[in-house]
């Protein structure tokens, strides 16, 4: 019982002193450290629909699925997007970069495709004067109409200049 009653008063006793050792382990508390945005990454949109990507408020592509029409054509697709957001897309805070053709609208062969996996699509503006988001929403938006399993990768060809393909990833 001596020996119960000796570690019990032993315990007590170094407690205070262990507590003390820990709080005092020599790291200083620090404010919030900023570690950059968020990882993103790209998701198929519901089965059997198009996307058209807008941009959200701080410049980040953000896909729109095209629920009213099952797998639009890739013209459509390419017609809506130089459209513009819609009224639900503005709501959201959504916008382009992608310039206006003012209402006119492109046909075939506004879109060709040389290769299975690759598109080029021709449109009536300089190419060169596209912003990198502007090129990513097109490249984006024409790759949603890809089949599933197919990484297609999109030309842009202007009234001057042509922009190589890539795919939605930014790569060739």
């Amino acid at each position: 019982m001596t020996r119960v009653r000796a570690a019990a008063a032993a315990t007590t006793l170094l407690a205070p002193l262990l507590l003390a050792g820990l709080a005092g382990c020599g790291i200083k508390p620090t404010g919030p450290v900023d570690s950059g945005s968020a990882a993103t990454v790209l998701v198929a949109g519901p089965e059997g629909f198009s996307m058209l990507y807008f941009l959200g408020p701080d410049g980040r592509l953000v896909p729109s699925p095209q629920r009213d029409v099952p797998k639009v054509p890739p013209v459509e697709l390419l017609n809506r997007l130089l459209d513009g957001p819609g009224q639900r897309e503005r709501e959201a805070g959504l916008t382009t970069e992608v310039p206006s053709l003012h209402g006119k609208r492109v046909d075939l062969p506004a879109i060709s495709s040389p290769s299975r996996d690759v598109l080029t699509v021709h449109l009536p503006l300089d190419a060169e004067d596209l912003t990198p988001n502007a090129r990513r929403q097109l490249v984006c938006t024409l790759g949603s109409t890809a089949s599933k399993g197919v990484r297609l990768t999109v030309a842009v060809k202007g009234s001057y200049g042509t922009l190589d393909a890539i795919g939605c990833d930014g790569r060739p």
